[in-house]
This record gives structure tokens, sequence and C-alpha cells, in this order.
């Protein structure tokens, strides 16, 4: 699984606004879906894709505990 980026375009919680922004959207696809999108981002309605999100520069298993 994967964490992507996505612009959003999302209705504010009062329904009068809107808001925008970038998500980080795990999804097992190529690029996330629609639904995907809209669990992460309450009131979404349309994105953009900006691509694979890039990775840390250390993976969890190779922290150092000492």
């Amino acid at each position: 699984m994967r964490i992507h980026l996505v612009a959003y375009l999302a209705r504010t919680g009062d329904g009068d606004g809107a808001e925008h922004g970038v998500a980080r959207v795990p999804s097992g696809r190529g690029r996330p879906s629609w639904h995907e999108c809209a669990a992460v981002v309450p009131g979404f309605l349309i994105g953009q894709y900006l691509g694979v999100a890039p990775e840390s520069e250390e993976m969890p298993s190779e922290r150092r505990t000492d």
C-alpha cells in the first residue's frame, strides 16, 4: 500500500463554503479512487492527483534504539 498526494476541493461542515488542500490518501491502487479520497477528506468533491508521497528517509524497522 502506498500513500498518494491529492489536491482537493471539499465542502465545509456547514455546507455553505468550500476548502482546499492536499491530502495523504492510502491506496493499494496506482491512483486512489474517489471513495478512498472521500474516506480521508470529509466533504470531498473533486481532486487532482499529485503523485506518490515521498517515503521517509528512514524506514521504521531501520530506526536505531540506542
